[in-house]
């Protein structure tokens, strides 16, 4: 073990793995520590990125994005800045070098004993600069599998964990609620499209059917007495919120309450006094976030509960506390980056003077896709669905903040927890998936995926790109047990792994030379956008943005990356040249998400507050609205190729569509119905005649429950 040294007033213990400033202490992940001492150990010299891989992860297969990665927390310890650095400077294309000297008082004389090159060293005194340490330091698993806020999250010694099956029927079981004494509540899907509510009171007993007809429901809530049931029922009409008793007779004497504003996010959540409904609102159009309110179930009247930021797509999923002084929630940014907050519930309705700006705390701080939250009866804990770890599982975290820990995941996916108040015992939906690339025409009448490329069990295969010579895939796929990126031949032959990280990637883009990949990571509330060299698998951070970064793009000539950022507080486009890591914002009236055309004349924008596809010429001029039905959310579902912009449509009579838009002023042409399809993302041909997308081979969710004995 090497001894004791200090940098920028800290005090590093490598044997201890600890680095103590001002009285605080915090300890380390070895592998970060191990990353400082090889960069400690030659102060002013550049350590090559093969040396510390080397050294550090000896024998272990991982790409060099786990480095980056430590020594991104290091800097993050001594709250180094990496464009002005202090303490650890990068070499580009080669390595890092301590900056910073090391304080000599604490480190062994070094100066009699060789250095890996057979040289000798010095130590010298360091200058000292006042930074905060931040509570919690990143782990990097030591095979750099997968990467976690805080603590290794791991359940007590004392917990056991035992799993029950609620239902096992053939088609789909979403939308779990359980009551207060443990009564189950739930969506039955069948193959016919129908949706509609049923209860149980135990796992062993049937289930008992409350509502009928050709109308679908979904989002059950159980109301505190246990007599109602609170859904939502969605008809030709649109879709609405509705009260029946749990007994059964839900055709009969059910009422309908209010309209319903949501898009999709239907779930919703009664108060422990029965009087209110927390649900989400909004979001109709696009042009506003979607927010929590609640709902006087005497006369429904609506309070405003949270006004998300206008460049956030809005919250979703309440859960009303047990004492009902506050509602758990998912806030989005965009996409996939979510996390866990906490409002209050307001006493008074909301005016127009007093809208709840503020007021939400956040819990969270991963950036990940949260998929549903609840508290614990003890109503300091909450559990929430997050990929946070790479696969979607089960996790509790104190609702006044702080490191989660896992409860359950690995295997299955598991979403939508719902916690009995009286037990504790947690139902969810437990997925199975079974999602493979196929490949077929883009012709209207063309066969639905005649061609399977990456044939897997039991996991995902998705978001494909085909190289710029057409000879190569990568695409993102879970069969190593974690989300990463994947390399395989056209047909899906010779499949590698890219990358061995497990955090959050978003879909590759190919550079113009088919010999670098772009993509946007994130982690601890930070993304970056990423290049990837295929053949020899560095990576290389080339934006690093505290808001968040999404979408990103090569420029037609390779040279730099377009990317939505949210900078400047609300969502533009920026541009950041690969060499220099020069940034420039290239639009001010919003942007999301962009394309550069093939010939470089052109920039193809999405904004996320509304729909369209814009098209503006990068030699200056004004934007054109070339497709109307665009979402900026679904990037990957849209490109520009040879023939012009293709994207994903939903026609109201089925399958999704392939559209292409063959010039500014045409109408977009509906081609090949894409069936099956599990997850955004296509891939085309440069010709435009081939598509892969991600068709699910197979879907099926089941309601399980979980009990945490302690």
């Amino acid at each position: 073990m090497s001894p004791r040294f200090k940098i920028h007033d800290r005090l590093v213990d490598p044997s201890l793995n600890r680095v103590t400033y001002g009285g605080e202490t915090v300890q380390v992940e070895p592998k970060i520590m191990h990353v400082l001492v090889a960069l400690a150990e030659r102060p002013g010299e550049v350590v090559t990125r093969d040396e510390l891989m080397a050294r550090v992860w000896s024998g272990v297969f991982v790409t060099d994005d786990v480095l980056h990665r430590a020594i991104r927390e290091l800097r993050r310890l001594f709250d180094d800045d990496p464009e002005q650095p202090r303490v650890i400077e990068t070499i580009r294309k080669r390595g890092y070098r301590l900056v910073a000297t090391v304080d000599g008082e604490h480190v062994q004389d070094r100066r009699d004993g060789p250095d890996r090159h057979g040289g000798r060293r010095d130590g010298r005194a360091l200058p000292a600069y006042p930074a905060l340490l931040i509570a919690t330091v990143l782990a990097i698993a030591a095979l750099g599998a997968w990467i976690v806020v805080g603590r290794r999250p791991a359940l007590t010694t004392e917990a056991h964990v035992r799993f029950t099956p609620l239902t096992s029927d053939p088609g789909n079981e979403i939308d779990p609620a359980l009551s207060a004494s443990g009564r189950l509540a739930y969506v039955a899907r069948g193959e016919d499209g129908r949706a509609h509510i049923f209860t149980k009171s135990s796992a062993d007993a049937a289930p008992a059917q409350i509502t009928r007809g050709e109308a679908r429901e979904y989002a059950p809530a159980w109301s505190p007495d246990e007599t109602r049931i609170a859904f939502v029922r969605v008809t030709d009409r649109g879709c609405a919120i509705w009260i029946a008793p749990a007994d059964g007779a839900a055709n009969d004497r059910a009422r309908e309450l209010i309209p319903c504003t949501a898009m999709d996010e239907w779930r919703m959540s009664w108060s422990p006094d029965g009087r209110l409904l927390a649900v989400a609102a909004g979001h109709t159009t696009m042009r506003s976030p979607s927010h929590i309110e609640v709902i006087e179930v005497s006369n429904g009247e609506r309070r405003l509960v949270t006004d998300p930021p206008p460049a956030h797509a809005g919250d979703a999923s309440p859960a009303f506390s047990p004492d009902g002084r506050e509602i758990a929630f998912v806030r989005t940014i965009s996409g996939s980056i979510t996390d866990v907050f906490v409002a209050p519930v307001p006493t008074a309705p909301s005016s127009s003077e007093s809208r709840p700006h503020g007021l939400a705390r956040r819990v969270t701080t991963d950036n990940a896709d949260v998929l549903g939250v609840d508290w614990e009866p003890d109503g300091r804990h909450l559990v929430f669905s997050s990929d946070r770890a790479g696969s979607i599982g089960l996790w509790r975290v104190p609702s006044a903040g702080g490191p989660p820990s896992l409860v359950a995941g690995g295997g299955a996916k598991l979403k939508h927890p719902s916690v009995a108040r009286r037990s504790g015992v947690v139902a969810y939906e437990d997925w199975q998936y079974e999602i493979n690339l196929r490949e077929q025409s883009t012709e209207p009448d063309a066969a639905p995926g005649e061609a399977a490329i990456s044939p897997t069990s039991d996991r995902w295969n998705f978001h494909p790109q085909i190289s710029p010579d057409g000879t190569r895939l990568v695409f993102q796929s879970t069969r190593s047990g974690q989300y990463e990126l994947w390399l395989s031949d056209r047909g899906g032959s010779h499949a590698r792994p890219l990358t061995r990280s497990a955090v959050y990637k978003s879909p590759a883009r190919w550079s113009p030379d088919g010999r670098r990949l772009t993509f946007a990571t994130r982690l601890d509330g930070r993304t970056e956008i990423a290049i990837l060299d295929v053949e020899h698998g560095g990576i290389t951070s080339i934006v690093s943005d505290a808001a968040s970064a999404v979408a990103p793009s090569w420029s037609h000539d390779g040279r730099s990356v377009y990317f939505g950022s949210l900078r400047t507080g609300g969502w533009e486009i920026w541009n950041v040249d690969v060499d220099s890591g020069r940034l420039r914002q290239v639009t001010t009236g919003g942007g999301y998400a962009a394309v550069e055309s093939p010939d470089g004349r052109w920039l193809f924008v999405a904004k996320l507050d509304r729909p369209g596809l814009w098209r503006r010429p990068l030699s200056g001029g004004p934007e054109v609205l070339v497709a109307e039905h665009v979402l900026a959310e679904q990037w990957p579902n849209w490109g520009i190729f040879d023939r012009g912009v293709y994207f994903i449509t939903w026609p109201h009579d089925g399958d999704p569509q392939l559209a292409v838009v063959e010039s500014s002023s045409a109408q977009p042409r509906l081609l090949a119905r894409l069936p099956e399809l599990a997850w955004s993302g296509i891939a085309l041909s440069r010709d435009g005649t081939r598509v892969i997308y991600a068709h699910a081979d197979r879907r099926a969710s089941n309601i399980g429950a979980l009990a945490i004995a302690r």
